[in-house]
């Protein structure tokens, strides 16, 4: 319950801060509390001593306390405090005027809780992307360092050697490599300069064969080597030697009519580190790998020995082997093989030579695989066999 100080009027809502007729200011009424302490004196009480005839006074102590409380005290008349404190005939509230709008204050905002901000994961997810592709780059870097490149070298490091020659026995192709060169011209035995090659007299019939760059690709022009030696002029190059497709650099034979084999030399190359001391190590697999091809070409194939050898000034390799061709037209053909693998003998040098020599039991000079470049028409190429310095 509210009053206006000004007009005495009471209003019932408590959430009225003005009056709607004066427009004063409303206080509140404190609500009636029957056991609350009151004081009261003879004025409020109405109570004048004056009016009370004196024989019938009583004493000072027949008064009551007034610091009593209205509800302890028996004797003290009890005072009534009216509810509603409007004067009679009050208006009502149909009789007042229209009430002002109320201008009231509007409820403090609550502000708003700030929430708390959501961590983006994309940061998280790049850095495990760039994780993965860092731990991919260092496996693969680590695969090629560690397993690739080691078998890259060795592959690399690992001894090659070109196919073995054509043997025709019987007119059957024993062997459909064909690894002689036909490059230059041959020509016959003529002065050369005054040089270590010339260490050697060419017979009167022989013609000197030297290599040449000039009809060579692919592997043979990669594994060039530059030699010369001299062969009898009655044998024959093959034509097919020492063009585009051919694995050897040449070819010459020694032939029965109409096409038997007798005798044949071709020269062919192998991986090499230029001296025999380097090439050393690299020797008997070279055997293995070559012996493995000539198993395939040639029947019943054996080998018979192995071991160090000697060209001229020239230390090598060498390893021989025996076959047996049957039921040609000139009956059963033995055939014996050497095979010679000779360095330069200039360290770092990166190609070797591949001699190869056949021989046939047509041949009535030879007897067995030991007469193979001891013994026929064949020495005379081994004999005059030089590498070139100058390439």
């Amino acid at each position: 319950m509210k009053r206006c100080p000004k007009c005495n009027r009471t209003f019932p809502d408590e959430n009225q801060k003005f009056c709607t007729v004066d427009g004063g200011l409303l206080i509140g009424t404190p609500a009636f509390d029957p056991n609350a302490t009151m004081r009261a004196t003879s004025a409020d009480l109405g109570v004048h001593t004056s009016d009370v005839p004196r024989d019938n006074a009583a004493t000072r102590s027949e008064f009551p306390d007034l610091n009593a409380t209205i509800a302890a005290s028996s004797v003290a008349p009890t005072a009534v405090f009216p509810r509603n404190t409007e004067p009679a005939g009050a208006p009502t509230s149909a009789d007042l005027p229209p009430s002002r709008p109320q201008w009231q204050t509007a409820p403090p905002v609550a502000a708003p809780i700030a929430q708390p901000v959501k961590k983006s994961k994309l940061p998280w997810i790049l850095g495990a992307l760039l994780l993965l592709l860092l731990m991919g780059a260092g496996g693969a870097a680590g695969l090629f360092f560690f397993v690739i490149k080691p078998k890259l070298q060795e592959l690399r490091e690992a001894p090659r050697v070109s196919q073995t020659p054509q043997v025709v026995v019987g007119g059957t192709n024993k062997n459909s490599d064909e690894n002689t060169n036909k490059n230059p011209s041959p020509e016959t035995n003529k002065s050369d300069t005054k040089t270590e090659t010339d260490t050697f007299v060419p017979p009167a019939d022989a013609v000197k064969f030297t290599n040449s760059k000039a009809n060579l690709e692919g592997k043979l022009a990669e594994h060039y080597l530059n030699f010369s030696f001299y062969y009898p002029k009655s044998w024959q190059t093959d034509p097919k030697a020492g063009v585009p497709g051919a694995s050897n650099f040449v070819k010459v034979e020694r032939m029965l009519p109409p096409d038997f084999t007798q005798e044949n030399f071709a020269v062919g190359w192998y991986t090499s580190k230029g001296t025999f001391a380097a090439d050393q190590p690299t020797f008997p697999e070279l055997v293995q790998i070559l012996g493995s091809n000539l198993s395939k070409s040639f029947p019943e194939y054996r080998k018979v020995s192995e071991g160090p050898t000697r060209v001229n000034s020239l230390d090598g390799y060498e390893f021989r082997f025996a076959s047996l061709s049957k039921g040609t037209e000139k009956g059963d053909i033995q055939l014996w093989g050497r095979v010679l693998f000779l360095p330069t003998g200039v360290e770092g040098e990166t190609t070797g030579a591949t001699l190869i020599m056949l021989s046939t039991s047509l041949a009535p000079e030879l007897s067995g695989v030991e007469d193979v470049g001891e013994k026929g028409e064949m020495p005379v190429i081994l004999e005059s066999f030089r590498f070139s310095r100058n390439k």
